[in-house]
């Protein structure tokens, strides 16, 4: 068995949000089940992800009774948006097919601008061939990890990241439930997610690493720096991880901003080459 508690720490760090993980044999491999923690899944949703025999798929699975999530996910913001293709986009250079359907109809999960305005259900997939994520004990983490992250990304990246309005949401437990998460959660996250999805957590002016470092302790760790100064954005500017934000490490971070307006990261990479 994976170890599910490594997964678990791992994704909490990358995502910002509490997540537990399990993990059952299948005659074909393994299943990983993977959720936020403290609420519960008919309300909420989970992340079914198999690993077989060189195939890793994945599924993403509102509960029962989680229409509000839904609803939530439907009225999702351009930078939200932005950032789901950012993990679809990376899961297809891997090699992946990922699936997007809304109200049974499949659509490009790469461009949200050809996404219908209107819909009500929605069914989200992906699926490689020709991975190999096995070892002689069981399944390898490195090699597991990657898939977990991104796909696990795509089933937040819509998610309902600001209070709603509980009137809206039939049934007064499922709006406290989804209120609840969504406190728990910081929209930044998941921007700061892809823009690792894209870049990693090697810092991108030194190089750095903490999890090459420090091993678990340091997995995961870095400073992600805004291109864009925060506040210059404004209300209406829809951010885009993938050319607004950088992986940088708390040393090189200080640096850009230790002049006004911040540097740039290529005139700190000058700096720091001497040019």
């Amino acid at each position: 068995m994976i170890d599910t508690a490594h997964l678990s720490r791992a994704l909490t760090e990358r995502f910002g949000l509490e997540v537990e993980a399990s993990a059952t044999a299948e005659n074909n491999g393994q299943k990983i089940i993977i959720g936020p923690c403290g609420i519960e899944r008919t309300i909420s949703f989970r992340v079914e992800l198999h690993l077989g025999w060189r195939t890793v798929s994945a599924a993403f699975i509102p509960g029962n009774y989680a229409s509000g999530l839904v609803l939530g996910m439907k009225a999702a913001t351009p930078s939200q948006q932005a950032a789901f293709a950012v993990f679809s986009d990376s899961l297809k250079s891997k090699g992946a097919q990922v699936s997007l359907e809304l109200d049974s109809v499949q659509v490009d999960a790469s461009k949200p601008s050809s996404w219908p305005n209107d819909w009500g259900t929605i069914r989200i997939s992906m699926k490689k061939v020709g991975v190999v994520v096995e070892k002689s004990s069981g399944y390898d983490f490195d090699a597991t990890f990657p898939w977990a992250t991104g796909f696990f990304g795509l089933a937040l990246a819509l998610l309902p990241l600001e209070e709603i309005d509980e009137s809206a949401i039939e049934g007064e437990s499922e709006g406290a439930a989804l209120l609840k998460l969504v406190k728990q959660y910081e929209r930044s996250r998941i921007n700061r997610a892809a823009c690792i999805e894209i870049h990693g957590t090697a810092c991108r002016i030194c190089d750095f690493d903490f999890g090459a470092q420090f091993g678990e302790l340091g997995e995961g760790f870095i400073h992600v720096h805004h291109i864009v100064p925060v506040s210059e954005m404004g209300g209406s500017y829809s951010l885009d991880p993938g050319k607004d934000l950088l992986p940088v490490c708390p040393n090189c971070h200080a640096m850009l901003h230790r002049r006004k307006p911040a540097l740039t990261p290529d005139e700190l990479l000058c700096i720091r080459k001497g040019g």
